[in-house]
């Protein structure tokens, strides 16, 4: 087996799926499917993983190519606790945990819907909201008015 550490985690090992080959510099290993490898490597962290480490939270946060910040307004967070759990300074609260687990799950799957509406969330928590909400009962039930 290959102990695959170029990803950032240390637990990583290849059954297959790669050739170890000699080149000019010395010894070097061609994985297959790389973007294959690396989408199993996240979904089996989000699917079986009970809680994740800082290198994890880093490992999808990349995979979702995402900086800091912008892990940190989609999740809603200051950057400072991304940056803390990332340097395994601080853990990442469960609830948080899970939808940056939902999330990467998603942007696995390709749909994006639960991202779209975590940044609409957070749109409307950053501005004062404040306003009359008006309802009407419809043929097929109560409706906000627009």
């Amino acid at each position: 087996m290959h102990h695959y550490t170029d990803c950032g985690l240390r637990n990583v090992y290849l059954k297959n799926g790669y050739q170890k080959i000699d080149t000019p510099y010395g010894k070097g290993v061609v994985i297959e499917d790389l973007d294959g490898l690396y989408r199993a490597i996240g979904l089996s962290l989000v699917n079986h993983k009970p809680r994740l480490s800082g290198s994890e939270v880093r490992y999808l946060r990349v995979g979702l190519n995402l900086s800091q910040h912008d892990l940190a307004r989609i999740l809603g967070v200051a950057e400072t606790s991304v940056r803390g759990w990332e340097n395994h300074r601080t853990k990442i609260t469960k609830p948080t945990e899970r939808l940056l687990r939902a999330i990467y799950r998603e942007h696995v799957a390709g749909d994006g819907s639960i991202r779209d509406m975590v940044e609409a969330l957070n749109h409307l928590n950053q501005k004062a909201y404040e306003r009359k909400l008006e309802l009407e009962t419809t043929v097929a039930g109560w409706r906000e008015v627009a």
